[in-house]
């Protein structure tokens, strides 16, 4: 427990051996709240080319504790006669403190005290005076310590509850400090311990500096516990400032110390041009190592530029999705994981039509395909070499290549072959060559078909004795049976009679026949004479059609013969 007083060394004696026992304070306490720190990725693109490049930002924002939460600081000096000589450190050395306040509230030092902190002065000798109250103007914060002058006696009592009755007008949500320098013991005013002790009660955080051979214990008596970061000693007015300074970072407290980022950039990229605002960086690969000593109020960047590995494909990527800080205060730091479209990698291959039919019919005929590549959003690409191959079917072995427009597409013909070998269907293939080395295809199907009937005639001929076709008919009843087909070279003609289910054929073109009509007789074929091939008896007229290899089947033709002479 912090008594109201404590046992004082007694003489110059004892006060030289307890400023010369004391050396200067370092605090590694934080007296302030902790600061903050939060990071944010950014992509100076959301699409590039395929094998392009994007650069690529992280950001640490920082703040001090003092800059999170605002603080009242007053600080209450000596200018006793005393001083006289140790003025001039006193005021440069008081000075920094505002600038490291300053700069540390908003990152800026420009003069303001932001976010809400303010600083006041209290100067004393025989009695203390308000040199500036609290506020955020660091400018007259300094104007007022450069106004001090040297003379009187030390008052400390009055030195306190003045700077007290200041912050105990001080915004509610702000922090209390007070920073008491002095270079004496009193001499006027009285005990300023129960002084000290209200404004401790108050929730005023006391800070103690003793210049010279000053009575040690007696600030210590003033100052808040623990002493070892509240009391500090500068034993020449030259260590005003490294005292100063060491105070200033215990109200400010840094927004991290020993910070360390560690970028690991997605294997679909390559790393290069890696440069930080602050600190160093060291690059293993695709990992860089952002390493920070310390971050105040600030804003810190780490850039690079990833540019993209086209073996690798492209599509919406994750740059570096694994950004990992670390720090001595155990700060836990978020990154946002921004994509780049990449775009222009051919991925896929659609050839149409997916399923085509056409007669085979007249010779000359071909057949187009056509392929169309894109990227991982849909958009053709340009310049891509496509192989084409009949894999199997009539047209098996047929092949082509060629390189896609700018609409992504590239057309494939081939020729059909003709005759019955070209009936069937084809299996088509279209493909690429992926960066990555793998082919990338697709199969469509082409049926190659007869449907068409084959053509018949039933045409009269000579008689076997060589006689003409007589001019008014065929009253001998010798005809020549044709039939002609766009596929089959050898269609068959069939004759059929209309008065019974009698059927004769298949004859091949050209057959020719001795046609009798019988209306009493059995329907029957004989072996003709001389060049006529058969012999045919029907009941009533005969029929005539051709049947080809696909099976189609013309419509009769009539194949009369006339009636005999009466």
């Amino acid at each position: 427990m912090q008594q109201n007083t404590r046992r004082r060394a007694c003489g110059v004696t004892a006060i030289l051996i307890a400023a010369l026992a004391a050396p200067l304070a370092t605090t590694t306490g934080a007296t302030a709240a902790g600061g903050t720190v939060t990071g944010t990725k950014a992509l100076g693109a959301t699409d590039i080319a395929c094998g392009g490049s994007v650069p690529v930002t992280v950001t640490l924002d920082a703040q001090t504790g003092i800059a999170g939460a605002p603080v009242d600081i007053e600080l209450v000096l000596d200018r006793s006669g005393s001083m006289q000589g140790a003025i001039g450190d006193l005021k440069a050395a008081a000075k920094s403190f505002v600038d490291i306040i300053d700069e540390a509230t908003d990152g800026s030092l420009n003069g303001v005290v932001a976010n809400g902190s303010r600083i006041g002065v209290v100067s004393f000798s025989d009695n203390a005076s308000v040199d500036t109250g609290l506020t955020a103007d660091a400018n007259a914060v300094k104007a007022a310590i450069d106004a001090l002058v040297a003379g009187g006696n030390t008052n400390h009592s009055a030195a306190i509850s003045t700077g007290q009755a200041q912050l105990a007008g001080s915004l509610p949500g702000n922090a209390k400090k007070m920073i008491i320098m002095t270079d004496g013991v009193t001499t006027v005013g009285g005990d300023a311990s129960d002084d000290a002790l209200a404004a401790r009660n108050a929730g005023t955080e006391i800070f103690g500096i003793g210049l010279g051979a000053v009575d040690a214990n007696e600030i210590r008596d003033w100052t808040t516990d623990p002493d070892a970061t509240h009391y500090y000693q500068a034993p020449t007015p030259a260590q005003l400032h490294e005292v100063f300074e060491a105070i200033g970072a215990a109200i400010v407290v840094p927004a991290a110390t020993g910070v360390t980022v560690i970028d690991t950039v997605a294997p679909q990229f390559s790393v290069s041009g890696a440069a930080v605002s602050k600190g160093s960086v060291a690059q293993n690969g695709n990992q860089l190592t952002w390493t920070i000593a310390e971050l105040a109020t600030e804003t810190v960047t780490l850039t690079f530029t990833a540019t993209h590995l086209p073996a690798a494909g492209g599509g919406a990527l994750a740059v570096n999705p694994s950004v990992a800080y670390t720090d001595a205060e155990g700060h836990v730091v978020t990154f946002g994981n921004p994509t780049v479209n990449v775009r222009g990698c051919a991925a896929f291959i659609d050839v149409e039509p997916e399923h085509a039919v056409n007669e085979l019919g007249t010779p000359g005929q071909t057949h187009t395909v056509t392929a169309t590549v894109t990227d991982d959003f849909g958009d053709p690409v340009a310049d891509t070499p496509v192989d084409f191959t009949v894999l199997s079917g009539p047209n098996a072995g047929g092949a082509g290549n060629g390189d896609t427009s700018a609409a992504g597409t590239v057309d494939f013909t081939y020729p059909a072959t003709q005759g019955l070998a070209g009936l069937g269907q084809d299996s088509i293939r279209g493909c690429f060559t992926h960066a990555a080395g793998h082919r990338v295809c697709d199969d469509v199907l082409k049926d190659w078909v007869d449907t068409t009937p084959p053509v018949v005639t039933c045409a009269p001929t000579n008689n076997p004795g060589g006689g003409t076709v007589p001019p008014a008919g065929n009253e001998d009843g010798f005809f020549v049976l044709t039939a002609t087909d766009a596929v089959d070279p050898n269609p068959q003609v069939f004759v059929s009679d209309s008065a019974s289910p009698a059927v004769f054929g298949g004859f091949p073109s050209g057959t020719k026949i001795k046609l009798v009509q019988a209306p009493g007789a059995t329907p029957n074929q004989k072996p003709g004479v001389g060049d006529i091939d058969w012999r045919i008896t029907l009941k009533g007229d005969a029929l005539v059609y051709g049947v080809d290899a696909s099976g189609n089947r013309s419509a009769p033709v009539s194949c009369l013969v006339p009636p005999p002479p009466k």
